[in-house]
């Protein structure tokens, strides 16, 4: 069996997401009780197991702690979350601004495969990002031993932060301790990945010792922090269609718990 084709459509969309405020010290340090992926979380009152019965008081627990949390809550401001830039590396354009006007036009990004030869399957259309380039944003040598999905992903994440006006000299006056990228994706570099199993037939000396690494979906999120500097909460999220909420939420929460100044997230569609 011929290796593995290249994805099929891949979108990639990017914004960078920063808090409007800057935390004081006081901020820093407060403690939460509970935290989930949308915040502290309300504990209901620990019930006896079994449950209740007519005319039988139940047993309730109560912890001091995380009344003590609820009470100070109220004094800590919630943090403000905009979207301050915008990056995009599609089918129908790579500029935000031509992507959605092509979208309002009905324009179809769907065309005949180039990328590979696929005259033996049945199906040879595909939403291929065709003219791309890593010029001026992936140093040449890093760009030739990367997987697409990471030059993709560079680049829209470049893009998102000019978009914002995010210049050399506020990116050296950042906290990058307090930066972060996140990723939505369903699949990671597979055409690394592919051709490693294709080496494989020959040899294992053959395979491309990055090809493991470079399948992973978080690769994309962490090569874009290695170049960027940034060393804030950095992961990736797959669920789906629900991809890009989760990453939304996910990245405006961190900025709301003033875990992070800024983040940029991802949703890529494979």
């Amino acid at each position: 069996m011929s290796a593995v084709a290249p994805p099929l459509r891949t979108w990639i969309v990017a914004a960078c997401l920063s808090a409007t405020c800057v935390a004081d010290d006081e901020r820093k340090q407060r403690n939460y009780i509970g935290g989930g992926l949308f915040g502290t979380r309300r504990h209901p009152a620990a019930r006896r197991r079994g449950g209740t019965r007519s005319g039988v008081p139940i047993a309730v627990s109560f912890h001091p702690e995380r009344g003590a949390v609820e009470n100070n809550k109220s004094e800590t401001k919630q943090r403000r979350v905009v979207v301050t830039g915008m990056g995009v590396v599609t089918p129908l354009g790579h500029e935000p601004d031509e992507f959605y006007n092509n979208l309002l036009q009905g324009l179809s990004g769907i065309s005949e495969i180039e990328a590979f030869d696929c005259s033996s399957y049945p199906t040879r259309i595909a939403g291929e990002i065709k003219s791309f380039s890593t010029d001026g944003w992936v140093a040449p040598k890093l760009a030739k031993r990367m997987d697409k999905f990471m030059q993709y992903l560079i680049v829209a994440g470049k893009k998102a932060l000019e978009n914002g006006g995010v210049t050399e000299d506020i990116m050296n006056e950042l906290d990058k301790s307090r930066c972060g990228v996140l990723i939505g994706s369903g699949m990671g570099g597979m055409k690394v990945f592919s051709d490693a199993i294709e080496a494989l037939r020959v040899s294992y000396r053959k395979m491309n010792p990055f090809c493991v690494p470079f399948a992973t979906t978080n690769m994309g999120s962490a090569i874009l922090a290695m170049d960027l500097g940034w060393m804030g909460p950095n992961y990736s999220i797959s669920t789906a269609c629900a991809t890009s909420n989760f990453c939304i939420l996910s990245a405006a929460n961190h900025i709301m718990r003033g875990e992070t100044v800024s983040n940029l997230i991802f949703r890529d569609i494979l």
